[in-house]
């Protein structure tokens, strides 16, 4: 069996391949890893060969002989196609999607529960502007920025996110402290707000709720979540249009 290859950007600023690579390892998907580097001729032949649009990640799921594949492009299509294809798990609940098919014909509250992950993974997959304008991924940094409205508006949005899923019953019924109680699509969408929290809130006094230091304290303990922090400070690429802010500090081998 050829395992799927997901191709990915520099882990120190990219959010998208973040999203997709770890909901892959969260769900227990196998896959070859290949990082490029962002904006750099070198990349261009391999996002020619799989991706029209240009931009990654890139899944390239091999068929058969490794001649052949299916190229999915874009985070929330590669999470698709990994919950219609790739795992017995249902990526919106966290739960065996036997388990999702018996709970649905009892009662309407998972449908509820993941109607919601639905809405608000959507949500960011679309939204929140105001926030990556002034608010770039950027992991080994700390920097201080001045939020704008439209910036604290989405942090409000996003906190209010918060608050109703941890105080949702889907977590209170759950042995884990994720977002819906188990791990779902939800908690690796919202990952990167999570890195950029880390980066800006407190070096540019942003007031943020119990609840949200609550959350980012379980998920930066995600193993895997952990291991790209690691992977990022290893890096050394730095793209100026993503050193948003007065940086005050870096991680890792750029570390003074």
């Amino acid at each position: 069996m050829t395992h799927p290859l997901l191709i990915i950007g520099n882990k120190n600023y990219s959010s998208w391949s973040l999203r997709a690579w770890l909901l892959l390892k969260a769900f227990n998907i196998y896959f070859k890893e290949q990082k490029i580097e962002l904006f750099q001729p070198s990349s261009k032949p391999i996002l020619d060969k799989y991706s029209a649009s240009g931009k990654v990640p890139i899944l390239v799921d091999y068929q058969g002989d490794t001649q052949s594949s299916i190229n999915i492009t874009d985070s929330l299509a590669i999470a698709l196609y990994a919950n219609d294809y790739l795992t017995d798990l249902d990526i919106w609940s966290g739960r065996a999607k036997s388990e999702v098919s018996l709970i649905q014909s009892d009662t309407s509250s998972i449908q509820e529960q993941r109607a919601f992950c639905q809405s608000i993974v959507t949500e960011m997959h679309s939204g929140f502007m105001g926030l990556r304008q002034v608010m770039a991924v950027n992991i080994r940094a700390t920097a201080r920025i001045t939020p704008t409205p439209a910036c604290l508006k989405d942090l409000q949005r996003i906190e209010a996110i918060f608050e109703t899923c941890l105080n949702s019953d889907a977590h209170k019924n759950s042995a884990n402290n994720y977002l819906f109680g188990d791990f779902s699509i939800a908690d690796a969408w919202y990952a990167p707000v999570v890195f950029r929290l880390k980066s800006y809130a407190n070096a540019s006094n942003i007031q943020l709720k119990t609840t949200t230091y609550q959350y980012c304290e379980i998920i930066l303990s995600h193993p895997h979540l952990k291991q790209w922090h690691e992977d990022a400070l290893q890096e050394t690429t730095m793209l100026p249009e993503d050193e948003t802010g007065e940086i005050l500090s870096v991680e890792g081998v750029l570390a003074d």
